[in-house]
């Protein structure tokens, strides 16, 4: 895409305008941007023609860490377009790793190491939120994947999410721990280590309820230190120890997640970092999750509003406040591309995760809300252009310098002016979507 030229047309409008109204750069910019932009097809099953997706593989390069996102987890289309990619990018370009935005320990522990396809499918639907796991337009996905297992480059699944929130970290996370420090010689017949593990257990079942006052934060980090420097210094196999010390790590985080708040987004991109060095070295990885925690420039928010920018600065909320995408590309740089998904009309479901965060109501259906004029959306639905992959320019991490627009791209359920070309490489944008149902 020739963004230079792009530049060039900004000033000479801006002077062109001189005593006139100023020119909408928003509008010159997604001109730009259509010029640049490709078709691209939906998700036919058995399809295996991915032609209309050689742009994408083209934008992302020699990147080897690509983040796909969707701007509602009740968004069937967004999952139906990502499973083609997660085709397209294994087959075509050697992304063998699939990380879920879910239980680190329930899939890396349990999940990671099945082969049947019946089995995955139980496993899967107990581990992974069901909007990617029990819905009717997840099926090809997991379909997928469990044939891929039998062919000669199978796919090696993952998760880096803190919550325990899967049934087999709830009913095997403290049994796992008591089998493997006997297997090192560690004594748990202590008072504290009873006491770390009946706070963990309390934990895992109360989640967000959890309170402070209902357990033991110096017992407990005292007992996680403990553990850890008794597992970094067996004599476990590599392997082992190296993801043994992961979750580990990632307990200390749950605590510090729900008791402490710390941010989630900060653990997910340090259990992804550590994922990638030690269990996944030198493979090309696919991250599954929301548009929101794959942006790329934190500082993206503080575009929201004027209010939203001074509360962003004067309360020093950008010192502390972090997503998952922006810490690993502070971490990797270039390496990573982030592509986002929006849809312009039809249904989503809304209840994705239910009263649990975890179970999906599949019975409810919203229709996505209209699309603004002037919002990439609605600029796109003028244009009847079908679906459409938009690269945008390489500008991501920091301040883009090129205009705002309009768009739906953190949620489908509102519209904000943001300085999206920092925060994405790619937008994909679908005409028309569907709920979790396929319809």
């Amino acid at each position: 895409m020739k963004f230079p030229l792009l530049i060039l047309i900004l000033f000479a409008d801006l002077h062109l305008a001189k005593g006139q109204s100023t020119p909408d750069f928003s509008k010159i910019y997604l001109d730009q941007l259509y010029s640049g932009s490709s078709g691209i097809q939906p998700l036919i099953i058995g399809d295996t023609d991915f032609r209309d997706l050689e742009d994408i593989g083209k934008s992302i390069g020699e990147a080897d860490m690509v983040l796909l996102g969707e701007p509602s987890h009740g968004d069937g289309g967004a999952i139906q377009m990502k499973t083609r990619l997660v085709k397209y990018l294994h087959e075509q370009k050697g992304f063998d790793v699939l990380l879920f935005e879910a239980d680190l320990f329930s899939i890396m522990f349990g999940l990671s190491d099945l082969d049947d396809p019946k089995e995955i499918e139980r496993f899967v639907q107990e581990s992974i939120y069901t909007c990617w796991s029990e819905s009717e337009v997840s099926k090809e996905l997991w379909h997928y994947y469990s044939s891929e297992l039998k062919g000669p480059n199978p796919i090696r699944i993952g998760g880096f999410d803190v919550r325990h929130a899967g049934k087999y970290s709830k009913d095997r996370l403290v049994p796992y721990l008591k089998s493997l420090l006997d297997t090192i010689g560690y004594t748990i017949e202590t008072d504290s280590y009873k006491r770390f593990t009946k706070d963990l257990s309390y934990m895992m079942k109360e989640e967000f309820r959890s309170n402070k006052d209902s357990v033991d934060p110096k017992n407990f980090n005292l007992e996680v230190d403990r553990i850890e420097e008794a597992v970094r210094y067996s004599a476990l196999n590599t392997k082992e120890r190296n993801l043994s010390m992961i979750e580990i790590n990632n307990i200390r985080n749950l605590f510090a997640h729900l008791i402490d708040g710390k941010s989630r987004d900060a653990i997910m991109a340090l259990n992804f970092i550590l994922l990638s060095r030690y269990i996944f070295p030198g493979q090309k990885i696919l991250v599954w999750s929301h548009n929101n925690h794959n942006v790329l420039d934190v500082n993206t928010y503080a575009s929201y509003s004027k209010e939203f920018a001074e509360n962003w600065y004067m309360n020093d909320t950008y010192r502390g406040f972090t997503y998952f995408g922006t810490d690993i590309f502070r971490e990797f740089g270039d390496r990573v591309y982030s592509l986002a998904i929006t849809s312009g009309s039809g249904n989503y479901s809304p209840a994705f995760f239910g009263k649990d965060y975890f179970h999906a109501d599949f019975t409810k259906v919203a229709k996505i809300p209209a699309s603004a004029k002037e919002s990439l959306e609605g600029f796109l639905q003028n244009k009847k252009s079908g679906n459409r992959f938009i690269p945008l320019p390489n500008t991501q991490g920091r301040p883009s310098g090129f205009p705002w627009f309009s768009g739906r791209l953190l949620d489908l359920t509102f519209e904000a002016k943001m300085d999206y070309t920092s925060s994405f490489n790619g937008i994909i944008y679908l005409e028309r979507t569907v709920d979790l149902n396929g319809r």
